[in-house]
């Protein structure tokens, strides 16, 4: 009996070191997430989860960037998920590993859902068998687990894959938020300390009523240069009004001359009828008033002599 359990746990040792050996072997083990990052992930929650894969992969702007935020919640949420499966530590690394593939085919590549798909089958060739020629990297798992990592992804990332695709596709809208804020500064004291805040006032009352006002300026002598021109421009300035004035009243001359004895005579008592028609309704206006003023004596007159 000692000598068959002998044998037994020699060919688990076979079997455990045939499967490190196929660990290694694995295109997808350990490529992403090294082993002691995955171990050390494994025994993290999902807050510190978070932060040691901001800080593997390198998305240190995840809070205000919406691409790298977006890549961190999708890589967090897949290694979450592989620990709620309890997938053992070459599982969860290769499955990060897939993940991380089919992320970059269309954030770099551009690649259709359709080929992505095919991607995701390629990786899984040789599940459930026991010998392949070509693994595709997720060989490493059986039937059922197989069909639940086709579900998860079917469910995250190919059911989301137009969201994903948008995100990857176009860049973020920088908004720049400012705040100007205006500052009083003390003035410079000619003392060599500054006066008390107690005796501070208002720059409005300082301005007014305390603050120097700046000295008259002088008034400026002009050369002989200056007065000389100056003069020049008042004469120049007289000739031509002179000229102005010549100029207009040999313009009425010339029209006069133009006119004969008849029209000048009817231009004359057109003028003088305006005017005297204005002029007798004046002195109209002035008789009346006088006579009223008359009257109004008169009739005083014969009240006083009747009573």
């Amino acid at each position: 009996m000692k000598k068959r359990s002998g044998k037994s746990n020699k060919t688990k040792d076979k079997e455990n070191k045939a499967g490190d050996e196929t660990d290694r072997e694995n295109p997808y083990v350990f490529k992403v997430i090294d082993e002691t990052q995955t171990k050390n992930l494994l025994e993290q929650e999902v807050e510190e989860v978070e932060k040691s894969l901001a800080s593997i992969l390198q998305l240190e702007n995840h809070s205000t960037e919406l691409l790298e935020a977006t890549q961190l919640d999708y890589y967090v949420s897949v290694f979450w998920w592989a620990k709620e499966q309890q997938f053992s530590v070459p599982q969860t690394s290769a499955l990060f590993t897939a993940a991380n593939q089919l992320l970059l085919n269309i954030k770099e590549k551009h690649m259709h859902i359709l080929d992505n798909i095919r991607e995701l089958k390629m990786m899984m060739s040789g599940v459930g068998a026991v010998e392949t020629e070509t693994p595709g990297g997720l060989d490493i798992f059986d039937s059922t687990q197989a069909k639940k990592i086709a579900d998860y992804f079917h469910t995250t990332l190919l059911q989301h894959y137009k969201l994903y695709q948008f995100v990857f596709s176009h860049t973020q809208a920088e908004e720049i938020i400012g705040l100007d804020l205006t500052c009083e500064l003390v003035q410079p004291a000619d003392v060599p300390y500054p006066p008390p805040l107690t005796e501070g006032l208002p720059g409005d009352v300082w301005e007014k009523y305390v603050k120097t006002p700046p000295p008259t300026p002088l008034p400026t002598q002009e050369s002989e240069s200056e007065l000389q021109a100056r003069k020049e421009e008042a004469e120049e300035a007289k000739r031509q009004a002179r000229l102005k004035q010549e100029e207009e009243i040999a313009q009425q001359d010339l029209i006069l001359s133009k006119l004969s004895p008849e029209e000048i005579q009817q231009v004359v008592e057109l003028v003088t009828k305006d005017t005297f028609k204005n002029l007798n309704a004046e002195m109209a206006s002035r008789l009346r008033e006088r006579e009223n003023t008359i009257l109004s004596r008169i009739n005083k007159v014969h009240k006083v002599a009747s009573t």
